[in-house]
């Protein structure tokens, strides 16, 4: 049977050039897929970027792009900056293209058939360099601790996946399969 090993990378945001933190963690993907394939495994390395989030509409609006021309152009520097580092990725996905689109609907739609996802409206906290909420308890003197600034409230409409159904599950397997 032969060996096969996966690895990737983030999915870069392309709000910004990348810099030397994509490159430390891409460098790391590359040896241990270079490491592996060496090793005689069946070796695919995958990198990208993820060009959908409000930080990466602001970014384009500041540079006075479309959202598609800005990430069309940041994604096409990190190819780059990984062609300089001789970076021996199999594939570069971009969340803005049909192939992966493609992918996502289907999946998502094959969950939301079986009952797993549920539309809902969410309220708290939200920063939006972290692109997430935050609880009180991670405020510090009621600004985010990674960017200084205070959250904006905002209630907002979203799909939540029903964890709960399969926490028990979940729970059992991981017990009973402590390497997983």
């Amino acid at each position: 049977m032969k060996k096969t090993f996966y690895v990737t990378t983030p999915i870069y945001y392309v709000n910004a050039r990348p810099h030397i933190g994509h490159a430390y963690t891409t460098i790391n993907a590359d040896f241990l897929a270079r490491w592996h394939r060496l090793d005689g495994y069946d070796t695919f390395f995958l990198t990208g970027t993820d060009e959908h989030g409000e930080k990466i509409a602001q970014a384009a609006e500041r540079a006075g792009k479309p959202p598609q021309q800005f990430v069309d152009e940041v994604a096409e520097e990190f190819k780059k900056a990984w062609e300089v580092l001789h970076i021996s990725y199999d594939d570069f996905i971009r969340t803005t293209e049909p192939r992966h689109k493609r992918v996502v609907q289907r999946y998502l739609q094959e969950i939301y058939d079986r009952g797993d996802i549920y539309y809902g409206e969410y309220e708290g906290l939200y920063c939006v360099g972290c692109e997430r909420f935050l609880t009180e308890k991670e405020l510090v003197d009621g600004k985010c601790p990674d960017h200084g600034v205070e959250p904006e409230p905002r209630r907002e409409g979203n799909y939540f996946f029903k964890m709960e159904k399969y926490r028990t599950w979940l729970r059992d397997h991981i017990q009973k399969h402590p390497g997983f």
